[in-house]
């Protein structure tokens, strides 16, 4: 896949990292030239001087030739009006809109006319703050936020002195808002579960749930068997 990424700065770089790391091509624009020198050295790909809200540069980054075009820096204007153009000199591509500004991303998700030039809308700045929410009101495990949703995935530590080693998954009773997803043993092991699946003795699982429900789901997991 070849993308096109606007801004390098910290989302922009590692969104490009990532991206070549998956052997993908990556051409990034950035209007400060520091930067953008300082970027050359640091990916493989082209990175462009320049202002991605003008087509010129759009079309300097072989725009018409991507699969995807990324507006990533911390100005919604200029992502908006560069996905704008993105779409207009390439209809077919995808187009990944950052938004700062977490009132502009729900405006941006509403209006019909809008949406068409904006296949994913995404506000790094809303994901952490709810990150960082969720860590501090409901802290002791690892987690993957779907704010839209209302849900996350998180994963549990089972240990021989867990309450639910042993037990199947059916003996559980967790809330209906929540299901295990993936169990892995202590030799790493991926097992599909079923509701006659035991846990095991040293282990981890994922756990898919609404996020209401994960007071109730962290209190059976990390009770101890001691404590029956």
């Amino acid at each position: 896949m070849f993308v096109v990424i606007m801004g390098a700065g910290r989302v922009g770089y590692l969104v490009a990292k990532l991206l070549e790391s998956e052997g993908h091509d990556v051409t990034v624009i950035e209007q400060n030239s520091e930067r953008a020198q300082e970027l050359s050295l640091l990916i493989n790909g082209l990175v462009i001087e320049g202002d991605a809200t003008d087509p010129k540069i759009l079309e300097d980054a072989n725009i018409k030739q991507a699969d995807a075009f990324a507006a990533l820096t911390g100005k919604d204007d200029a992502n908006i009006l560069a996905c704008i153009l993105a779409k207009n000199l390439n209809p077919e591509i995808y187009t990944a809109l950052r938004i700062s500004n977490p009132k502009n991303k729900k405006i941006f998700e509403q209006l019909q006319d809008l949406k068409k030039y904006f296949n994913f809308i995404i506000s790094p700045e809303e994901i952490a703050a709810e990150y960082i929410s969720r860590s501090i009101t409901s802290p002791g495990f690892d987690r993957v936020l779907f704010p839209k949703e209302g849900a996350e995935i998180v994963r549990f530590e089972v240990t021989p002195e867990s309450w639910v080693a042993g037990k199947s998954v059916k003996e559980l009773n967790l809330p209906k808002d929540s299901l295990i997803v993936a169990i892995y043993d202590k030799k790493g092991t991926l097992i599909i579960p079923s509701g006659d699946t035991r846990l095991p003795e040293r282990g981890s699982l994922i756990i898919f749930a609404k996020t209401g429900v994960l007071d109730s789901i962290k209190e059976i997991f990390e009770r101890k068997k001691s404590s029956e």
